[in-house]
């Protein structure tokens, strides 16, 4: 009986070993130290919780990276046509570029409003609030701001101070989000990664200031005098100009952030690889060798099973 107990615990350890391709004895494996086990163990977890706020890190800059690139689009041409009608100080020009720039200026909020994953990308730490005020709110303070203005130069000023003055308009009442920056993205131990540009950046705030310059004159300021709206628009394209070229440097630090955070996901994953092959050598059993093995407990135990039958159909009179 005891051999029959021992080969058919020996026939449990091989089976257990074939199916799940792991040592039975781990205690044995690793002489009764779990320490290194242990923290390859901690090490593995580690990384697959960094993986997870890499994903997250990727898809927010990723979108980010969208949301800029849609708005540089949209000012691109606009910027030259505003010049251009400025120029040729023709009604029928003047009317297309500011009606353009009006409905342009709707796009680019919305843009900046975007949400992924139910998180605002330019609110900074209140990602749960919008970033900006809707066109409409925006557009009818202004107005009544500059009602009292009048020539292109007062309104130009007046626009200026409320989208840059400290503590102004669109800080007050534009931007909505907060002024502190959403947390940092946990890469690894060692690496963290701030995503510090909201909707109240200074190459926003000169985007969104030339859309409105240029919207005035569609929403007929200044209607009795071309001058004025000339100066209006030829002011809204140098500003959409500027605003163009920091937008793209905007870019451009967004691109490092987001490589980045793709060389770490590959780092991540080459340690990753090493610690599951390093935790691999330790757990692991040798299916080849548990597979023979298993076949040859399994005839010892049916060699068991026959000898014991016979054994049973022994009778002292056969004798």
């Amino acid at each position: 009986m005891r051999i029959t107990s021992q080969v058919k615990q020996d026939l449990e350890r091989y089976n257990y070993e074939v199916a799940s391709g792991e040592k039975s004895d781990l205690s044995k494996a690793v002489s009764g130290d779990f320490t290194p086990l242990a923290s390859l163990e901690r090490s593995i977890r580690s990384l697959g919780a960094y993986d997870t706020s890499l994903n997250e890190a990727a898809l927010f800059t990723s979108s980010l990276q969208s949301v800029l690139e849609t708005v540089s689009d949209q000012v691109s041409d606009l910027s030259v046509d505003l010049l251009t009608a400025s120029d040729a100080a023709q009604p029928a020009t003047i009317s297309i570029a500011s009606r353009d720039a009006r409905t342009k200026f709707d796009t680019v909020i919305s843009v900046l409003n975007t949400r992924v994953g139910g998180r605002s990308l330019m609110s900074g730490a209140a990602t749960g609030t919008t970033s900006l005020a809707s066109p409409q709110d925006m557009m009818d303070e202004i107005k009544t701001l500059i009602a009292s203005e009048v020539d292109a130069a007062g309104v130009i000023s007046a626009v200026e101070n409320w989208f840059d003055a400290p503590g102004g308009g669109f800080e007050t009442n534009g931007y909505l989000g907060s002024q502190n920056d959403i947390s940092p993205f946990a890469l690894n131990e060692s690496q963290r990664v701030n995503i510090n540009l909201k909707a109240d950046d200074q190459s926003i705030r000169d985007t969104l200031k030339g859309l409105v310059l240029a919207s005035l004159v569609d929403e007929g300021v200044m209607a009795s005098s071309q001058t004025e709206q000339v100066v209006l628009l030829r002011s809204a394209g140098e500003t959409l100009v500027s605003a163009e070229s920091s937008i793209i440097t905007t870019r451009a630090h967004v691109g490092t952030i987001e490589q980045q955070i793709s060389d770490t996901k590959m780092a991540n994953s080459a340690e990753g690889y090493i610690l599951e092959m390093a935790k691999s050598e330790i757990v692991s059993a040798d299916i080849y060798d548990s597979a023979a093995m298993l076949s040859q407990t399994q005839a010892q135990l049916e060699m068991i099973y026959t000898i014991t039958a016979r054994l049973s159909h022994l009778k002292l009179s056969d004798y």
